[in-house]
Parts: C-alpha cells; sequence; structure tokens
C-alpha cells in the first residue's frame, strides 16, 4: 500500500466522481446502472474511513458546518444564479423565492441532497463512536453497519416517507460510513490489498454480476429516486464496487484523479451546471443526443472533460481568494505566502 494514505483515498473519491458526473449526462440506464450501483456508497464509505471524533460536540459540529453546510449555501446560490440567468434568456419564469425554500428544506431537490444527508451521517457517526467507546470493540462498527441496512430496509417498506434534509437516506448512508469505520480500525486495506489487481478483478466481477442481476430482475439503484431494487443484490454490488474502485486507486497513481478526488466537493456541486450548458450549446448547433445509442457514452465523456477544464480554474480561484466558500481557510506560513489547508 502507499506510503500516503492520503492519495489513494483522493484517487478513490476521483474516481467516484467522474462516475457521478458520467450519471448526470442524460444516459439511458443501461449505460450506467453498473456505477449507480456503488458511487454513492463509496463516498459514505471513505467519509466514514476518513471519520475522527478527536474533539467537542461543538466544535466538531461548527468544522462540520463550516466544510458541508457553507459549501452547500455557495453552491446553492451559484446554482440558483446560473438557473437564473437562463430562466430569463430563454424567456422562463424562476420562483427564486419557491426554490430557495426547496433548498431550504433539501427534500430529494437537486443533485445537491447529498450534502445535507452527509452532514446528517457525520452527527450520527459521532454519536455511534461515543457509543464504541464504551466498548472499544471494533466489530461494533460491522454490526451497527448490519442494524443501520435493516433499520432502512424496515423504514422503506413500513414507513417510505422522504424526510428533510434527506434524513431517511442518512439512515442508509450511516451505515456505509460504519462500514468504513470498521475497515480502518481492522487494517483490511493492509492485509487484504496486498494484491490489489486479483481484488480488482473479482470486485469488478462481482459487482457486474450483481448489478446486472438487479437492474434485469428488479430495478436500476439510485439513491436520490428511493429505488434500491433487491436488497441483498443491492449491498453485494455496493461493497464489491468499492473494493473495485480501492484496487484501482492503490494499483497506480492518476495525479489528475488526485486532484478532482482532493476538490471533489466543487466538482460534485458545479458540474452539472456546466453539463445543462453543454446541453445548450448542443442544441444551438443542431445536434441531437439519443441517450439509448453509444454515441450519447461519447457525448458524455466529453461533457465530463469539459466540466473539469471548467470547473479547475474557478476551483483554483475560489480556493485562492474565497476559500471559506469550501469550508477552508489561508493559513500563513514563514515566507509570507499563503496555502489552502482543510478547517
Amino acid at each position: 500500500m502507499r506510503a500516503e494514505r492520503i492519495e489513494w483515498i483522493d484517487e478513490a473519491k476521483g474516481i467516484g466522481i467522474v462516475l457521478v458526473m458520467l450519471g448526470h449526462c442524460y444516459l439511458h440506464r443501461k449505460f450506467c446502472f453498473w456505477f449507480y450501483s456503488f458511487h454513492m456508497a463509496l463516498f459514505f464509505f471513505l467519509s466514514g474511513y476518513t471519520f475522527s471524533r478527536k474533539e467537542r460536540y461543538d466544535r466538531f459540529l461548527k468544522k462540520k458546518i463550516q466544510t458541508l453546510l457553507v459549501p452547500y449555501l455557495f453552491f446553492v446560490i451559484v446554482t440558483m444564479l446560473c438557473n437564473g440567468v437562463l430562466a430569463i434568456t430563454h424567456g422562463n419564469s424562476y420562483d427564486v423565492l419557491d426554490i430557495a425554500k426547496q433548498y431550504l428544506i433539501q427534500n430529494r431537490y437537486t443533485l445537491l441532497w447529498f450534502i445535507t444527508c452527509l452532514f446528517l451521517a457525520e452527527q450520527a457517526m459521532y454519536v455511534l463512536s461515543i457509543l464504541n467507546s464504551k466498548y472499544g470493540k471494533n466489530r461494533f462498527w460491522l454490526i451497527s453497519f448490519a442494524i443501520a441496512l435493516i433499520v432502512f430496509y424496515l423504514y422503506r417498506i413500513s414507513i417510505d416517507i422522504d424526510l428533510p434534509w434527506n434524513a431517511d437516506l442518512t439512515i442508509l448512508g450511516t451505515a456505509f460510513m460504519c462500514l468504513g469505520q470498521w475497515c480502518k480500525n481492522s487494517k483490511c486495506f493492509t492485509t487484504y490489498f496486498a494484491k490489489p489487481k486479483m481484488l480488482l478483478c473479482l470486485g469488478v466481477v462481482v459487482c457486474l454480476i450483481a448489478s446486472a442481476l438487479n437492474y434485469k430482475y428488479f430495478t436500476k439503484v439510485d439513491w436520490y429516486s428511493d429505488c434500491w431494487g433487491n436488497p441483498i443484490l443491492f449491498v453485494i454490488a455496493a461493497i464489491s464496487g468499492i473494493i473495485a474502485v480501492i484496487s484501482i486507486s492503490m494499483l497506480k497513481n492518476n495525479k489528475i484523479l488526485v486532484a478532482v478526488g482532493k476538490n471533489s466537493l466543487m466538482y460534485y456541486g458545479l458540474h452539472r451546471i456546466v453539463i445543462d450548458l453543454m446541453f445548450v450549446v448542443y442544441g444551438k448547433l443542431g445536434i441531437e443526443i439519443i441517450n439509448t445509442s453509444w454515441s450519447a457514452v461519447g457525448f458524455a465523456m466529453i461533457d465530463v472533460l469539459v466540466s473539469i477544464c471548467v470547473i479547475t480554474p474557478f476551483n483554483l480561484f475560489i480556493l485562492k481568494y474565497m476559500p471559506w466558500c469550501l469550508g477552508r481557510k489561508k493559513v500563513k506560513v514563514k515566507n509570507d505566502k499563503y496555502y489552502n489547508t482543510n478547517i
């Protein structure tokens, strides 16, 4: 395993955000069912792997507000400004107050649902870490993973109500965060990922089979749309997909993916704006994209590449002049220069 653990984590996040962007390019489900089966679970897993409770709750809460809710507000403002301009230029109505209300309630509203869900999941992990401190057993996290999955399943089949701030999805997100924490404490990556090529092949094959069966006989997995299919196939595909991505990230360092992964929140929050603008451009050029054709996959790759190229300089600008928008701050060093760091 690499000397710097953060590299493979950032690369895994980079792979995940690229898959998220591909999934938002309006592709037919037959092209994206396989990575939809694990890409959101991957982000919660990695968040759980990096989770730690080293401070009082008031400081922890402040930190999560700065690193998650402040960026959420920033993305909301940017998104509303861009969509408002597009609405005006195209002669469409745009109810600012109603849309702001939807963002405030945040009940499966736009792709930004993930940020509020992650915020609540972090709070749940803090409570669970306090409970675990009384026992000090790593299997606590594995048991919590299983219990959270069961609770979420029972909730969906009995109550099945989408809650504000996507609190119901927080149960599922917390489950995968618990799994990530268990893997971290058990040091399973050091033990079992010594041969990542073997695990990569195994993870890819199992994920493809499980997700294909789930897609064919049940439905495509989609957290946003409350689609899970068969719960057993869902869990198998999610875990095997996570294993495959981590195996790839441990094989070879890709500087581009690492850079994207380090700033994954920015790419996540703004890529849909760029992709929608790309479709406006396609329309102006008279290019018709049929989402069921393989050519749509090619255009989706172009959309992702353009999104990265457009967002990257904007991200650098924000980090240099307004890092607080992304929950970061400037730290002064001896030569009077400043660099950005996570709060």
